[in-house]
């Protein structure tokens, strides 16, 4: 028994208790019976005894060490201060070299406009004993030819050759012709002969031949005075009321091909052989092109359209475009369904920013019965609208559209942010209902939420009976355009004391943003043309407050 009771009293003793003796039996080694916590107890202490045993700490090599890192730590700075120094002379390096690529480039411009002036003046020596050599027949002495002119075909030949003796007798002498017809610091070369006439026959484009040679010259040696101008000045070329057979036509083609200007206008000349051809060779020649002005060109054909067409959309500058009357039934053979087709349905993203089209018959298949779906064209055109291309303004007036169309037109414009201004003056078939869809396009009032989601960019200009019931859209800013029409519509429901009829499904919580809503809209009508601002604010607050039940329950709730 007392055996056992000794066994008893040992294993208790390995839980830390008291044995029969009065000592400890301690473990030190980490159990999971309790012993870890002592074991690292009875370590720490005796760790505390062997440091205390070891004696004092060795305070020289202490220092050694610490001086042997600081050693290391101004090396490292030192290393830094010279890298820091190495980056400050590279940045200071880098300035000098950017004030002396600077000063290159400033020196290289003055070289090249001195260069450029240089020729210019070289021009006007080369000139100055330069005479008119072609002789310019009178009235008279035209009927004494062997031709047989009529009197119209005698009066444009001797205005012709008298209009080209001028002008190149100007630019030998360095001046741009007929300056007085341009504004501000505008230059360009105008040639209007400002006499209209029946298709020349092959005698008068001889007797013409002289003087156009001599004007073609001219032009060719002419290109130093467009390269003084300002950088900023708007330059052009422009040919009116002109007939050219193909001799001529290459003549002149050649000569403004190393010519840099900005605009190209050929207006009135129904006689333009190899037209569209023509001018696209000479658009890819010049790059800084901006402005393609047609009117009136007669004897274009598809493959003419075609690669018009190309070199616009190739072109790195052009932004403006225009075609007027050059496809109707008279003079276009009603191919003006394929060229503003071609225009728009290309893969290559077309960069105009304002395309004019007035007076084509669009659609014409009515007189020339060439296409069968008469709304095609307008379907793409819709298509093409509604992918928000860079186009600002487009012309269609006097294209005969009629209802259809309008509605297409209509639908893209509510998807449209980018078209600015829309031309469709003339186009008698519209019909009221066709001006009425495209004004619900710009301000549909069925609702608030119609009227926040219609078109707010684009001001749509009609005839003037039309466009008394379309005037919204008169600023560039959206916002205020969105604004008035909202305020207009509170405005007008305010007159009946409909509004709250439209708040229905507005959670009422939302009151004070409704009536902050009312405020914002009010400021911005007033920031617009006012015509739309019809009562005061208060006056809307007051109807909202006094009408609306929902306001009742929302007091009855607080």
């Amino acid at each position: 028994m007392m055996s056992n009771a000794s066994h008893t009293k040992k294993r208790k003793a390995n839980d830390g208790r008291a044995t029969t003796d009065g000592s400890h039996d301690v473990h030190t080694s980490n159990t999971n019976d309790g012993g870890g916590f002592l074991s690292s107890w009875f370590g720490y202490f005796s760790g505390r005894r062997d440091d205390a045993s070891a004696g004092p700490p060795n305070n020289e090599n202490f220092v050694q060490q610490s001086l042997s890192k600081m050693d290391r730590m101004e090396q490292i700075m030192m290393r830094v201060e010279e890298k820091l120094s190495t980056v400050s002379s590279l940045e200071s390096r880098c300035e000098q070299l950017e004030k002396k690529c600077s000063s290159l480039e400033t020196l290289l411009e003055s070289t090249s406009r001195i260069d450029k002036t240089l020729k210019y003046h070289e021009m006007l020596i080369r000139n100055q004993n330069w005479k008119y050599p072609a002789h310019v027949f009178t009235m008279d002495e035209l009927g004494e030819v062997d031709a047989d002119y009529d009197d119209d075909e005698a009066d444009y030949i001797y205005q012709t050759s008298a209009v080209l003796k001028r002008s190149t007798e100007a630019l030998r002498r360095g001046d741009f012709p007929d300056q007085d017809i341009f504004e501000g610091g505008d230059k360009g070369i105008y040639l209007d002969v400002d006499n209209e006439s029946h298709l020349l026959g092959d005698d008068a484009h001889r007797q013409l031949a002289p003087h156009w040679r001599q004007f073609a010259a001219a032009l060719k040696h002419f290109k130093p005075a467009f390269d003084v101008l300002p950088d900023d000045c708007e330059t052009s070329i422009s040919f009116l009321n002109t007939q050219l057979n193909w001799e001529m036509t290459e003549l002149i083609k050649e000569s403004l091909m190393n010519i840099s200007f900005k605009r190209f206008s050929l207006q009135y000349s129904y006689h333009f052989h190899g037209g569209m051809r023509t001018i696209a060779e000479m658009m890819g020649n010049n790059r800084y092109l901006q402005k393609l002005d047609l009117h009136q060109i007669q004897g274009m054909d598809r493959n003419d359209i075609d690669k018009l067409c190309s070199a616009i959309h190739c072109h790195p500058s052009l932004v403006d475009v225009t075609f007027n009357a050059c496809f109707n039934s008279i003079f276009g053979g009603g191919l003006g369904d394929y060229m503003l087709r071609t225009l728009i349905s290309t893969d290559d993203v077309l960069k105009l920013e304002r395309l004019s089209m007035p007076g084509n018959n669009l659609p014409n298949n009515e007189q020339l019965g060439l296409f069968h779906n008469r709304s095609n064209v307008c379907t793409q055109l819709s298509d093409f609208l509604a992918t928000n291309p860079r186009l600002k303004a487009l012309d269609l007036n006097a294209n005969k559209l009629n209802y259809s169309d309008a509605v297409l037109i209509a639908n893209a414009l509510r998807s449209n942010t980018t078209l600015r201004h829309l031309h469709i003056s003339g186009n008698d078939r519209l019909g009221d209902d066709g001006i009425e869809a495209l004004r619900r396009a710009l301000c549909d009032e069925s609702s608030l939420n119609s009227v926040s989601d219609s078109n707010h960019s684009c001001f749509i200009d009609a005839d003037y009976h039309q466009m008394i019931i379309m005037q919204d859209n008169v600023v560039e800013d959206r916002e205020i355009n969105r604004a008035e029409k909202i305020y207009g519509l509170l405005s007008s429901r305010n007159e009946t004391v409909s509004n709250v009829h439209d708040f229905g499904g507005i959670d009422v919580n939302l009151l004070p943003r409704v009536l902050e809503a009312v405020q914002k809209y009010a400021i911005a009508s007033m920031d617009g043309d006012g015509d739309k601002y019809r009562v005061e604010a208060l006056s809307i607050v007051y109807e909202v407050m006094r009408r609306w039940e929902k306001v009742a329950a929302l007091y009855k709730l607080h």
